[in-house]
């Protein structure tokens, strides 16, 4: 288990924080289980994190300050018997909130300010289903978020199943949202270059907080990892 994390800037959300998913990915590292992040308080960007373990938990501090905490995840996706591909998702990113006053630009995950290579460029638009709306985005993950066996590293899957869950609740058309937790089940690897999509669906709302759920489908149509998320209206 690592004994410190850093975020570094390339890493952000928000301007002057680190990117929830992101950071949510690095934590689950620590964990022998899925796990499910809540984040509480901004992430410090640049400097050293401590990981503390209390029992089957997991602190993320600096200094005495609580900054995430992780608990093992209890959690199924309801995954969605839909069929969407490639050209449709292509088409509802087109279309994505995202390029329309979004408050955060340069998010790693969906910032539209991001060059290719350095951001994730994931951009969820919306899409009917059969049975209720859904948020979609294509995406193709470079060689450089793989491992040297040609895997995506756990951190970039987890930041890919971040933003998509917070379109789908509400961001950025609902008011400024940030990720107040995430849970992920990385069910089986995404290789580099490979054509994948995120599908993404609301599941509520309860005063500010508003939930979300999202799944990875593989090149060949499998779920590759789901997640929940709560996201927090900040206004």
């Amino acid at each position: 288990m690592p004994a410190t994390i850093s975020v570094g800037k390339r890493f952000c959300g928000p301007p002057n924080s680190g990117n929830g998913g992101y950071t949510c990915g690095l934590i689950s590292k620590a964990m022998p289980v899925p796990a499910d992040v809540t984040i509480r308080r901004p992430v410090p960007m640049e400097i050293e994190l401590s990981i503390h373990e209390h029992g089957d938990h997991i602190h993320l501090k600096h200094h005495e300050e609580l900054i995430a905490e992780a608990a093992p995840l209890i959690f199924a996706a309801h995954v969605p018997r839909e069929q969407i591909d490639l050209d449709q998702a292509n088409k509802s990113a087109a279309a994505s909130p995202a390029f329309h006053n979004h408050p955060f630009p340069t998010c790693f995950t969906c910032g539209p300010d991001r060059a290719e290579g350095d951001g994730l460029r994931i951009f969820p638009g919306k899409w009917q289903g059969s049975a209720r709306e859904y948020f979609v985005a294509p995406w193709t993950p470079n060689a450089g978020l793989a491992d040297r066996s040609g895997n995506v590293r756990e951190e970039f899957i987890w930041a890919a199943m971040d933003c998509p869950t917070g379109f789908a609740a509400g961001f950025p058309w609902a008011g400024t949202l940030v990720t107040g937790r995430l849970g992920a089940h990385l069910v089986a690897p995404v290789r580099g270059g490979e054509k994948c999509i995120l599908l993404s669906w609301a599941t509520g709302q309860e005063g500010r907080k508003y939930f979300a759920e999202c799944v990875l489908l593989g090149e060949d149509g499998t779920v590759r990892a789901e997640s929940r998320a709560t996201w927090i209206k900040l206004a």
